[in-house]
């Protein structure tokens, strides 16, 4: 596993590394990768689902005794990635406004010129779903739960899971135009 941020493994008195809390560990490796699949999946760039997911888990350090507390840790875990990751979409617009502001740029050639089975065009689409069908169809089809663990992290019944999956994929059938 990648060291920790340092702000994380900082240093005590004597240059003594901090002691993480019992758990915290395992608890990163037991859950690293499938945050940074969805990561990476949403953000369409390994490094900033790097950062990202990093992001997420020094959050959750700083939030452990109350993480722990959760009903459901995990489901809260998800939470903080998803708040990450809408912080990184949202960093990327201004950026992209900055430089339109300053920059003198050519028309933008159409959208459509690259596909709809390109992973952005498809991100795209799911960041256009409704936030319950987004993260009914994220939690199956990204990070691959079944209905009855998206039902128990998103605290829905397994009905409601099933119903907001139908609808999230005719969404995306209907925006895609498949």
């Amino acid at each position: 596993m990648r060291r920790l941020a340092p702000e994380i493994h900082g240093e005590a008195e004597g240059g003594e590394p901090l002691a993480l809390p019992p758990g915290f560990e395992e608890f990163v490796r037991a859950h690293r990768t499938s945050m940074l699949g969805l990561a990476i999946s949403r953000l369409g760039d390994s490094h900033d689902a790097e950062e990202a997911t990093q992001d997420a888990f020094l959050i959750a350090y700083r939030k452990w005794d109350r993480l722990m507390s959760a009903h459901n840790p995990i489901a809260l875990l998800y939470r903080i990635l998803q708040d990450c990751l809408t912080d990184r979409h949202r960093r990327r617009a201004r950026l992209a406004r900055r430089e339109q502001l300053t920059a003198d740029l050519p028309e933008p050639e159409d959208p459509q010129s690259f596909g709809l089975e390109t992973p952005l065009a498809i991100a795209e689409a799911i960041d256009q779903l409704p936030s319950r069908q987004r993260e009914v169809i994220t939690l199956k089809y990204l990070v691959g739960l079944d209905n009855h663990e998206i039902a128990v992290t998103l605290g829905i019944s397994h009905p409601t899971v099933s119903l907001h999956a139908k609808r999230g994929r005719q969404r995306l059938r209907d925006s895609l135009g498949l």
